[in-house]
């Protein structure tokens, strides 16, 4: 806790914003998935939403007592959305952000014991999965990111010895876009994907305005398309939506200006 709140006081000093990943260990250790009927069913190990809770109120007290800023990386439970919901209705001057996996899948997605539906956090219950949502429309979650987490198919060959994480970025517009269709605008999302996590880490970007970097991608929102992990463009396959129809398909990106 000390090394936190020296953390905290260092960030404001620099001018600079603490992303936190949220988790009690002791809590955690040996969980290969997140606490529910699946890992009953399964006899695995599993990590209680607990874990991450107990992390974000941590962190959100250490904040709140200096006031200094921290941003709360990859939320995934009930628990987190309505702790970081509260303090920010009493001042506390925290961001967060939650990920396309959590917004489109469950922990049931393990029920095929495929170690590409393993990350940290893991996918939590249904419920979690609307809170999160709702976090989103009401501004308790502020932006989505993609926690891009590649692995080869040797490395998530076993589901119990196999490192946590997912690919994410080449599907998240479409994975978002899919999730949320009705529940945010496309503004909403554009926001949530570009302009905000530009302002959440102070760097000029994530606007279209005159002498921004050319940073721009053009997509189709209605296009469906199936995910084929043999047909994306990184080296690694490890992608949770392999097989899935998304709804909204990139068709061109400019990285500054190429």
């Amino acid at each position: 806790a000390r090394c936190l709140l020296e953390a905290l006081q260092a960030g404001e000093e620099l001018g600079l914003t603490v992303a936190a990943h949220c988790e009690d260990l002791d809590l955690a250790r040996g969980g290969l998935m997140n606490q529910g009927e699946t890992a009953r069913q399964l006899g695995v190990k599993a990590v209680p939403p607990a874990a991450e809770d107990c992390g974000v109120a941590r962190e959100l007290a250490a904040a709140a007592s200096i006031g200094a800023r921290v941003h709360i990386c990859h939320v995934s439970t009930a628990g987190s959305v309505a702790l970081i919901r509260d303090a920010k209705r009493r001042g506390v001057r925290v961001t967060a952000e939650t990920c396309p996996h959590y917004l489109l899948l469950t922990d049931r997605a393990l029920e095929s014991m495929d170690a590409d539906y393993r990350m940290n956090p893991p996918l939590g219950s249904e419920a979690d999965r609307l809170a999160l949502i709702e976090g989103l429309r009401d501004g308790a979650l502020d932006a989505i990111s993609t926690d891009h987490a590649p692995h080869t198919p040797e490395e998530k060959g076993d589901f119990f010895t196999a490192p946590n994480g997912s690919i994410g970025m080449e599907t998240s517009l479409a994975a978002v876009l899919t999730a949320l269709d009705g529940r945010l605008s496309l503004s909403q999302v554009i926001e949530k994907m570009s302009a905000a996590p530009a302002r959440i880490l102070g760097i000029p970007a994530g606007t279209l305005a005159v002498g921004a970097p050319a940073d721009v991608v053009v997509f189709d929102p209605e296009e469906k398309w199936t995910v084929d992990p043999a047909r994306l463009h990184g080296k690694s396959r490890n992608t949770p939506f392999k097989g899935m129809e998304l709804t909204g398909r990139v068709k061109l990106t400019f990285s500054r200006g190429r």
